[in-house]
C-alpha cells in the first residue's frame, strides 16, 4: 500500500478513518513502538464523526501511526462531499489524488530570478547594436519563466543596488539566480558563473548553471568564480540569505558572443530553465 504524508477520508467511530485504502486505525503511537496501536488510539470527538478530514501520519497496512488531524471540513461541506461520493460523482480516490497534487505544489521551491541593472542604469552595452545588459536580460527572464515547470519563479527588478539584497530577502526564496552579461574590451569571450566563496550550495549551483550555459552557447568555459563581499558582484552574493549565483554567460560588448546568444535566445532560456530545475535538488 502506498504511503502518504497526508490522507483524506471520513472520520468513523472508534478512531477509524474511511479512506481509498479502506478503513484505517488512527493511533498516536510511533511506528517503531512496541505497544499495540489500539492502546493509544487517536480520539475523535463525537461531533466530528462522519465529517471529511485530512490526517497526517505514517501509514503501514491498515494503521496510521503518529496520526494527527490536520483539518476537518465543516458539516455542510462534509455532507456535500459525501453526497457526491454516494452518487458516484466523486470518490475518495479522487480526493486523495487532489490532496497529493496540492501537497506537491505546496512543496515547490521558489527561485528569485534577478534582472541585472535597471532601465535607468542598464549596465554594459554593445555599441554596434545598442543592446544593453538590462534589455537583453529583461527579455530573457520572461522567456525563462515561461519554460519553468516545477519551480516557482519570482522576477526581481532592482530599485537600488544597496536595497537589492533586502528586497530579495523579503521574498524568502530558496535560491537566487541573477542575470548579467560580461563586458571588457570587445574581444574577451566566454561563459562564467560567480558565487559567494563561503557558500557550498552556491558553488554547486554555479557548477550546474555553468554546465548548461556552456553546453548551449559553446563559448569558452571561463569556469565558476568564488567572490568575497569586496569583489565586484560580491555584495549581492554575501548579503542575500538564500544561496545565490550571478550568471555571466557571454560578453555583450563582443559582437560574436552577442550574436551567438541572440541566434537562439529561446534555447538560452531553456538552458537556464533546465539548470534551475536541476538546482532544486541541491538547495
Amino acid at each position: 500500500m502506498p504511503q502518504f504524508n497526508k490522507i483524506i477520508g471520513i472520520l468513523k467511530p472508534n478512531s477509524y478513518l474511511k479512506t481509498k485504502f479502506g478503513e484505517i486505525l488512527l493511533t498516536k503511537i510511533p511506528m517503531q513502538a512496541a505497544q499495540s496501536p489500539e492502546s493509544a488510539a487517536l480520539e475523535i470527538d463525537e461531533k466530528d464523526v462522519g465529517k471529511i478530514a485530512i490526517v497526517e501520519g505514517n501509514l503501514s497496512g491498515d494503521v496510521l501511526y503518529s496520526a494527527q488531524i490536520i483539518e476537518i471540513a465543516p458539516s455542510i461541506t462534509s455532507a456535500l462531499i459525501k453526497s457526491l461520493i454516494e452518487k458516484g460523482i466523486l470518490s475518495l480516490k479522487d480526493l486523495q489524488t487532489q490532496l497529493a497534487n496540492i501537497e506537491s505544489k505546496e512543496k515547490r521551491k521558489l527561485c528569485a530570478l534577478v534582472i541585472g541593472h535597471k532601465k535607468a542604469s542598464p549596465g554594459a552595452i554593445n555599441k554596434n547594436t545598442g543592446i544593453t545588459e538590462f534589455e537583453f536580460n529583461d527579455d530573457l527572464a520572461i522567456r525563462i519563466e515561461k519554460k519553468i515547470k516545477n519551480v516557482d519563479i519570482q522576477r526581481v527588478y532592482r530599485r537600488t543596488y544597496k536595497e537589492l539584497p533586502h528586497d530579495i530577502n523579503e521574498l524568502n526564496p530558496d535560491f537566487i539566480v541573477s542575470l548579467h552579461c560580461n563586458a571588457f574590451n570587445t574581444k574577451a569571450s566566454g561563459t562564467e558563473v560567480l558565487y559567494y566563496h563561503r557558500s557550498e550550495k552556491g558553488k554547486k549551483m554555479a557548477e550546474i548553471l555553468l554546465k548548461h550555459l556552456v553546453e548551449h552557447l559553446k563559448l569558452p568555459n571561463r569556469g565558476i568564480k568564488p567572490k568575497t563581499a569586496e569583489d565586484r558582484g560580491g555584495y549581492l552574493l554575501r548579503y542575500t540569505k538564500a544561496p545565490c549565483v550571478i550568471a555571466e554567460p557571454f560578453f555583450i560588448d563582443n559582437d560574436d558572443d552577442l550574436a551567438r546568444a541572440q541566434e537562439d535566445i529561446d534555447g538560452l532560456a531553456e538552458a537556464y530553465a533546465k539548470a534551475i530545475e536541476e538546482i532544486v535538488e541541491v538547495v
